[in-house]
């Protein structure tokens, strides 16, 4: 199957269809060259290698546009057994005690550097949230409080919100 073989509207479909970015990008690429453009200028406008978008076409034209999708088992491996990975499940689960009595959830520098100590592998930060993704996992941040907020106010509001559930 050649290139020739798929009509821009086809391409066009295909693009609308998918809901992979990845897959959207290559067939966004591979328009732009049924459109004329070099796969050169492609691949500069596409901050990707020339060979690559050449690699693209030729899969293409093998295998159908449904090859363009991200195929499994690609990337960098995890240097964390399936094991470790259950140790750090159970460990994130649990908060973090603080020296005031209280406790924490946990931060991203915290399973680094649990990691670390436990296991002997270091992480950045964004591969950490990654593997934190990975285990189900999601990622909470406190909302900052306004610089404008006016304490004092918000306390009255608090104490007179108390003494109306009092005595209801």
């Amino acid at each position: 199957m050649s290139l020739e073989m798929f009509t821009t509207s086809d391409v066009a479909t295909a693009i609308c269809s998918s809901c992979d970015k990845n897959e959207k990008l290559k067939l966004q690429a591979l328009l732009l060259v049924k459109n004329g453009l070099s796969p050169a200028k492609v691949a500069e406008d596409f901050s990707v290698h020339r060979s690559t978008v050449h690699r693209w076409m030729k899969r293409a034209e093998e295998e159908g546009l449904s090859s363009l999708k991200c195929r499994p088992g690609r990337g960098v491996k995890s240097f964390l057994t399936e094991e470790q990975l259950s140790v750090l499940k159970k460990a994130l689960s649990e908060p973090i005690p603080t020296d005031d009595g209280f406790s924490r959830g946990w931060q991203t520098k915290d399973a680094i550097q649990f990691v670390r100590e436990k296991f002997g592998i270091s992480y950045s930060k964004s591969r950490m949230r990654q593997i934190i993704k990975n285990l189900g996992f999601s990622r909470i941040t406190c909302r900052p409080q306004s610089k404008r907020r006016n304490q004092a106010l918000t306390n009255e509001f608090i104490a007179e919100i108390k003494k109306k559930t009092l005595k209801s």
